[in-house]
């Protein structure tokens, strides 16, 4: 959804709010949206490619971790 969408939609949630206020809390979501999306595609690439092999690639990265500070 690009931050117009996300202000209009602010603005019919909070009808109280100013544009100016919709529109920053708009662009808060979408570049919150945009990490969370390279986040999940950085970690679903780790396990395609074979680097990690749990199915689920959050618990991949705490067993990654969690190995690490055992060796360390």
């Amino acid at each position: 959804m690009t931050i117009t969408g996300y202000q209009k939609k602010i603005m019919q949630a909070a009808p109280g709010l100013g544009k100016n206020k919709a529109e920053r809390l708009a662009i808060k979501l979408v570049k919150r949206q945009e990490r969370m999306q390279e986040q999940f595609d950085f970690y679903e690439s780790l396990r395609i490619f074979g680097v990690i092999t749990d199915t689920t690639p959050r618990d991949a990265i705490r067993n990654i971790e969690a190995a690490s500070m055992v060796t360390a």
